[in-house]
Parts: structure tokens; C-alpha cells; sequence
């Protein structure tokens, strides 16, 4: 039984103390969680499918040149980085609802394009766009105004979840979005691989285009289920399935906070907090600990070679994104059950650091270059659980958690628009020394900081139980004096009365 009792634990988390909590869970289950899930999956097929379609035809027909595939990554990365602080204020500012916020901007970056767009593909349609593109500017130009509508969704996921579930809850949500999204990349490689074998040239497009086209119609419920059944957080939700007791069970679950509103009092006092500038930092930098997957070194490996086929090129580097979501997933409820999460930083930088030190000496076994393009998926084992970290560390203040959750996703694209040109440039495939050796360093400068955080979080953490406790000693010895009771029938005093109030 207590064997049983701990694997449940582990997996699940603690039974909800009533049958209404249950309840109420299952509906934000089903509801939020598996809405973000699913948009982190098309919004991660759509990041994916860039480079699928390069090693698939896209770069001989469009006639890609030196580095243009390096530069069509940054400048998505770059509409990533001018979407980031707006979204992160919208999010934040209570004045636009985020059951229409999040389903528009996923319809915006599938379905809507702007006149120019529209214009340089004759067709209205973001990612359909991308299918009928002939020229590398016109994929340049759309990717970047499908990015500032995508930034929306990963940080504004995190801060969701912030705003539904317990602590205790957190990491197992965290990474499922971290495996949706990963999951994205998975099903990509596969797409354009089946594609590639039963598509290629049908009604005279090539197998490349086709990926787009069917990524883009497979978004299309995703947004209109998002309209229909998105709730807000809950001091604001008005969906039809949680009731006004679930409403209320919702936010009394949670540990207490006060809702704001954006101003600039609030934006400065954000900005000149420590909290909020240690977690980007950390984060940012960790991100070059993903660079297996973020520059897609194996398929440029693959094809370099000249020895496999455009399905083999596509398929085995679905290895790395089972590796990350499995790692993701188990560190994940690791951290839920022992209910501490900075170490992950610690264990990340070994997997990440053996893959880069096996790529740089690069004259080994063929098998070799597998396991260590397959290891380095472990680079990303910390992203859900540091997200995690946040969204409880910052959960006292929404301005502040969601401002902190888009800054580690904008410093880290800030991050992986630099290494992008700068280290990982396909003109350096499939070495790349220069940013082999960047990993290593980083694999080297992560633990100092995940302990040097720890220590202040601990310090923080201290500092507040020292400062209630002396609170609560000073009003329980408080007299207060009540004038209705203390008087007699002439009145006259008739005592003190003692009260120890009750804190909140």
C-alpha cells in the first residue's frame, strides 16, 4: 500500500482532499491544459517544419545561399523577440481577455496574413503561405510575422497554468507542454517523411510544400475549440462549464495573492526585482544547452553525408525529441515528488556537455555520433521544471510572474538569434566547432548559478518566515480595546478586552 500510495504520488501528485476538487481539476485538465498542449504542438510542428522542408527540396528549389537558412531562423527568432514584452503586458494587464487573446493570435499566425503577405503569396494564409513561396524573402518575410504571433503562446502557457494549479501540481503540467511542444518536432520529421513518400509531386507541388500545406490545415479546429472553451484565469473566467462555487474553490486553492493591474509604478517595480532578472538570465543562457535540437545539427549531419535518404533524414532525429520528452517528463515529476527543482540545472549540463564533447573530437563510430546526438537531448530537461520554478517562486504578484515568464523566453531567443549567425551557421555543418566548444562553456557556468539562486530563494524564503513570525508575536499580545463591550449600564469601563486576530 505504501509503495502504491508513493508511485501515485509520483506520477499523479496527492488526491484532491473532496470530490469537488476533483472535479474542478479534471475540468482545468481538460479544458486549459490540453488547449495549451495542443497549441505548443502546432506551434512546434510550425518551428519544425522549416527545417524538415530545407532538408527536403526547400533549399535546392528556393536556392538557398550561404548562410539564408541561418538568417531565416533569426528572423522568426527576432519577430519572437518584438512579440515577446507586448504579449507579456497583454497577458498581464487584465484589460484583454485571454480566452479571446490566446485562440486569436493561434488563428493569427495560421490563418490571417497581412497585405504584404498576401500580396507576395497569393494566398491569405500564414503557414499555407509558406507552401507557395518561390523566393527566400517572401519565407523570411512570413516567418517573422508568424513569430510575433507565436510569442504569445509558450510563456503565456506557463503563466496559465500559474494561474489554475497548485505548486504541487505545477512540474507535471510544466512539462507536458514541454513534450506537446517537443512532440511537434517529433511528428514533423515523421509528416514530411510519410509525405515525402506518398505526396511528392502531387498536383505539381513537391513534397516540401505539401507539409506546410497540411501543418496549416491542422491547426484550424485548434483555434475555433480555443474560442469556445478557454476560461481566463480564475478571478475573471466566465466559461460556461466551472460554476460559481468552482469559481471560488479555484481561487481559495491557491496560495494567496492579490490581482493587479499594469502601470508604471508596477513595470519599474518589476524590473528593478532581483527575482525577475535571475530567471531570465539563468534560462537564457541554459538555452544553449538545447542546441541539438534548436539548430537541428543532426539533419544537417544526415544529409551532409550524402548516404541517406531524404525519409531517413527526417525520421532518425525523432530520437532526439523522444529522448527530451521522456527526460522532461521524468525529471519533471522527480521534482514535484521531492519538491525541490534547482539540481536539474546540475544534471542538465551532463548530458548536454557528453554530446558536445563526443561532436567535437567527431572522428568516432558512426553509432557513436547516434548516442551523442540522442544524449544532448537532455539539454532541454530543465525547461518545464525552471519555468516551474518561476511561475511558484513569483506566484505572489501576476505582473511579476508573467513578466519574468516572458523574459526568460525573450532573453532566450535573444539568445538563439546570436548563436544562430554567430556559432551554429549551416556554412560550419556539420562540425560546428565554435559552437560546440559555446555548449561546453555553458554546461560549465550553469551550476554555479542554479546553487547561487538557490541560496538567495533560501535567503528570501527566511527573511519573509522571520518577518511573519515576529508579526504574528507582536499582534497576539496586541490590547484592543472595545468600547461597546467595555462598557457597564452607567458606562463606565468595565475591562479590556484582548483580541488575537486571526491572519489571513
Amino acid at each position: 500500500m505504501g509503495l502504491l500510495h508513493e508511485a501515485r504520488i509520483f506520477f499523479i501528485g496527492e488526491k484532491p482532499e473532496t470530490k469537488a476538487e476533483r472535479r474542478l481539476l479534471l475540468k482545468i485538465d481538460t479544458f486549459i491544459l490540453s488547449y495549451v498542449c495542443l497549441t505548443q504542438w502546432v506551434n512546434y510542428i510550425d518551428r519544425a517544419n522549416l527545417a524538415n522542408a530545407y532538408v527536403s527540396g526547400m533549399k535546392e528549389e528556393l536556392n538557398f545561399k550561404g548562410n539564408q537558412y541561418n538568417q531565416a531562423v533569426s528572423i522568426f527568432t527576432a519577430g519572437y523577440i518584438v512579440g515577446g514584452i507586448p504579449n507579456a503586458l497583454i497577458v498581464s494587464s487584465n484589460r484583454i481577455r485571454l480566452s479571446f487573446w490566446f485562440p486569436f493570435c493561434c488563428m493569427m499566425w495560421y490563418v490571417f496574413a497581412l497585405p504584404t503577405i498576401f500580396v507576395l503569396t497569393c494566398r491569405g494564409i500564414l503557414t499555407l503561405g509558406l507552401g507557395f513561396c518561390h523566393h527566400v524573402y517572401q519565407v523570411q518575410i512570413i516567418r517573422f510575422f508568424q513569430a510575433i504571433f507565436e510569442s504569445s503562446s509558450f510563456a503565456g502557457s506557463h503563466y496559465i497554468l500559474g494561474a489554475w494549479y497548485k505548486p504541487s501540481e505545477l512540474a507535471k503540467r510544466s512539462c507536458l507542454i514541454t513534450a506537446a511542444a517537443n512532440g511537434g518536432f517529433l511528428l514533423s520529421g515523421v509528416l514530411q517523411g510519410g509525405i515525402q513518400s506518398t505526396l511528392d509531386g502531387k498536383a505539381g507541388l513537391a513534397g516540401w510544400r505539401w507539409l506546410f500545406i497540411i501543418d496549416s490545415l491542422i491547426t484550424a479546429p485548434i483555434w475555433i475549440i480555443g474560442f469556445l472553451t478557454f476560461p481566463d484565469t480564475p478571478y475573471n473566467t466566465k466559461a460556461f462549464y466551472i460554476n460559481e462555487e468552482e469559481k471560488r474553490q479555484a481561487v481559495e486553492r491557491l496560495p494567496p495573492h492579490t490581482p493587479t493591474k499594469v502601470t508604471w509604478g508596477v513595470f519599474l517595480k518589476v524590473v528593478k526585482e532581483w527575482r525577475f532578472w535571475a530567471f531570465a538570465t539563468m534560462f537564457s543562457i541554459n538555452t544553449n544547452m538545447e542546441f541539438v535540437g534548436l539548430y537541428s545539427i543532426m539533419s544537417l549531419w544526415l544529409k551532409s553525408t550524402g548516404t541517406y535518404t531524404i525519409q531517413q533524414i527526417n525520421y532518425y532525429p525523432c530520437g532526439v525529441y523522444a529522448v527530451i520528452i521522456a527526460g522532461t517528463a521524468f525529471f519533471a515529476l522527480w521534482t514535484d515528488y521531492v519538491h525541490s527543482r534547482w539540481w536539474v540545472n546540475c544534471v542538465m549540463p551532463v548530458g548536454a556537455g557528453l554530446s558536445a564533447i563526443l561532436l567535437l573530437v567527431w572522428d568516432i563510430p558512426t553509432g557513436a555520433k547516434f548516442f551523442a546526438y540522442y544524449i544532448g537531448g537532455l539539454g532541454y530537461i530543465g525547461q518545464a521544471v525552471n519555468f516551474a520554478w518561476a511561475n511558484e517562486e513569483c506566484r505572489e504578484d501576476d505582473q511579476l510572474r508573467s513578466l519574468t515568464l516572458y523574459s526568460m523566453v525573450y532573453g532566450s531567443n535573444v539568445t538563439i538569434a546570436w548563436f544562430n549567425i554567430a556559432l551554429f551557421p549551416v556554412t560550419h555543418a556539420p562540425k560546428f566547432r565554435s559552437g560546440l566548444i559555446a555548449v561546453i562553456v555553458t554546461c560549465v557556468i550553469s551550476p554555479p548559478m542554479a546553487i547561487a539562486l538557490r541560496w538567495a530563494l533560501k535567503k528570501r524564503h527566511a527573511r519573509l518566515d522571520r518577518e511573519q513570525a515576529e508579526f504574528t508575536n507582536e499582534v497576539s499580545g496586541t490590547e484592543v480595546f472595545d468600547e461597546k463591550a467595555a462598557l457597564g449600564k452607567e458606562g463606565e469601563p468595565l475591562a479590556r478586552i484582548t483580541t488575537i486576530p486571526v491572519l489571513p
